[in-house]
């Protein structure tokens, strides 16, 4: 009888942050992905750049959060984001819900926990660094980057002081 070797796999959704940023996001963290039309969301002022607006899902209100500007990155909806619908992946986090607008939502995957190799949070002056877990090597060979939701909640509630 042969033996064997089971590793234990998560699965995650690909998420492009910005033409130029691929990341994966646990789904564990996930709830939802919506396409969520533009004139549903209300933008508010006086609030960190970062939020894009609220919108109203199931008769909640729901954080809008522009991941690449939180980055570093140009904001998405000024930078030519032509498309008809936004991509929202609406996330959970406790008892709260958020939506991070994303460039483009893509397939899941299963990564094996022996490949992920989790970031050692120092001082970390990058701002895409700042919201990394960790990475990973899908089964292509390809480098990619773990969304951290609790470092993204953590640096909003900051921001609201």
């Amino acid at each position: 009888m042969q033996k064997q070797q089971l590793f234990r796999s998560t699965q995650y959704l690909c998420i492009e942050i910005d033409r130029t940023l691929q990341t994966i996001l646990s789904t564990n963290d996930l709830d939802e992905v919506i396409s969520l039309d533009y004139g549903k969301v209300l933008q508010i002022p006086g609030m960190p750049t970062v939020v894009a607006g609220v919108f109203q899902w199931h008769g909640e209100i729901i954080w809008l959060i522009d991941i690449a500007y939180l980055m570093g990155f140009n904001p998405l909806l000024s930078t030519g984001y032509n498309q008809e619908k936004l991509r929202v992946v609406k996330v959970k986090y406790k008892d709260n819900y958020l939506g991070i607008l994303a460039q483009k939502v893509g397939e899941l995957i299963n990564i094996e926990t022996k490949n992920i190799t989790l970031l050692k949070q120092k001082k970390v002056n990058s701002p895409v660094a700042k919201f990394i877990k960790g990475t990973c090597t899908n089964s292509e060979g390809e480098k990619m980057m773990i969304v951290d939701i609790e470092k993204i909640i953590q640096y909003l509630e900051k921001a609201k002081k």
